[in-house]
């Protein structure tokens, strides 16, 4: 979706390239036909599990009790299990609730909505802002927090907060949804903000406050499992309360990631076969949300430093007018670095790039292997490119020497 946005949008403006394409028009139905067939290619084969031993049943499994599984009619007993169910979208008890679509309907709709209100100004209500924009509808974003990706400092998200409103995304921050009302193809959104009572109409609203692993999906709720913010509590060999069961991705609610989903599903299934083994490690998780452009994480942000009383200095960049920008066209991103103070060590990065889920597992490296300010910045460069500045900035002779709060 989001990079049919991209395309999309970069079509409408291949005039300035020197190509002439004439009016550009959305198939959103082909978009939709498209995903399906990415999403069917991408479902991984049961003949692999198969050969490699594993019996594979295609059904909705549910508990029947603590060592028995039901599966498509079968009851499958074992010793240790691991649960990794996924999560659903998380529906907040506002009345009229029904009228709203949740973010796992919404890359799927029958008819492109012209209109949208996206209620969250998280990961999900952020990409698909970008990509509907992209596409041409009239977004409008409602968050709940000040400031939107509050899991980023205040500047960086900002940043990307601009870009977006420059591409036509209306914000309504600080801002909390009474209800909704109408009906089918025109939704209005209810919101006290700051400055008073709002209302917001659309063809769709789509509810986006997150995702939470539901106990009753796989019946673990009569198993009387422990449960934390978003999942299963577990330990750090991922066993849930009942030591013979453990659990991976969304259903351990750690962090919901895919690369820490399939992360944590090896070391599951390690410990389930060969008796906890081993300990999850989330010391160093790049982070990337996919808006256009996107936006990236690893370590600590400035904020999580200061809070910890490291004595720091920070890098910022405004990567505007570097020469790969101007050259494709996409002339954007912001770069903010945190060093330790003392060893010029690199704790953290953050980026609003046109490539940051590329350039963030380059900063994940350095700040694993320990790399500091002068070995990075000694590193060659390819020009153009978009981690050319990257790497100049993690020399950057003009830090902002930060004392703890």
């Amino acid at each position: 979706m989001v990079r049919s946005g991209r395309i999309h949008r970069l079509v409408k403006e291949a005039g300035a390239f020197g190509t002439r394409t004439g009016p550009v028009s959305l198939d959103w139905d082909a978009l939709v036909r498209r995903q399906h067939a990415i999403v069917r290619e991408l479902q991984p084969a049961p003949a692999a599990f198969e050969r490699a031993g594993a019996k594979v049943y295609l059904a909705d499994a549910r508990f029947v009790d603590a060592h028995t599984v039901q599966a498509d009619g079968h009851r499958v007993q074992a010793d240790r299990i691991v649960i990794a169910a996924g999560s659903e979208p998380v529906l907040p008890p506002l009345p009229g609730r029904e009228l709203a679509i949740t973010s796992d309907r919404i890359l799927f709709l029958e008819r492109f909505p012209e209109s949208l209100v996206l209620v969250g100004a998280g990961v999900i209500g952020l990409e698909m802002a970008s990509a509907f924009a992209d596409l041409g509808a009239r977004v409008t974003l409602l968050g709940r927090e000040p400031e939107i990706l509050p899991a980023l400092d205040a500047d960086v998200a900002a940043y990307l907060r601009a870009l977006l409103e420059a591409r036509g995304v209306t914000f309504h921050l600080g801002a909390r949804v009474a209800r909704l009302s109408g009906e089918a193809g025109r939704v209005t959104a209810h919101v006290t903000t700051g400055a008073g009572p709002a209302a917001v109409t659309a063809a769709q609203v789509c509810l986006a406050v997150g995702r939470r692993y539901d106990p009753a999906r796989a019946g673990t709720d009569a198993l009387g499992l422990a449960r934390g913010r978003l999942g299963l509590q577990v330990d750090a060999h991922l066993k849930t309360s009942l030591p013979h069961i453990y659990a991976a991705g969304d259903a351990a609610g750690n962090q919901q990631l895919t690369p820490t989903a399939a992360y944590e599903g090896r070391v599951a299934a390690l410990n389930a076969l060969q008796g906890d083994v081993q300990t999850v490690d989330y010391t160093v998780v790049p982070q990337a949300v996919f808006t256009t452009p996107e936006v990236a994480r690893v370590g600590l942000t400035h904020a999580e430093a200061l809070a910890r009383g490291v004595r720091c200095h920070v890098a910022r960049h405004d990567l505007r007018g570097a020469s790969n920008g101007r050259a494709t066209g996409e002339d954007a991103g912001y770069l903010k670095l945190v060093f330790d103070g003392a060893s010029e060590r690199v704790l953290g990065v953050q980026m609003v790039s046109y490539a940051a889920a590329e350039l963030i597992q380059l900063a994940a490296l350095a700040i694993r292997t320990g790399a500091d300010a002068a070995l990075l910045s000694s590193q060659l460069s390819i020009h153009p490119s978009h981690g050319e500045r990257l790497i100049k900035i993690f020399g950057h002779d003009h830090h902002e020497v930060c004392e703890p709060a």
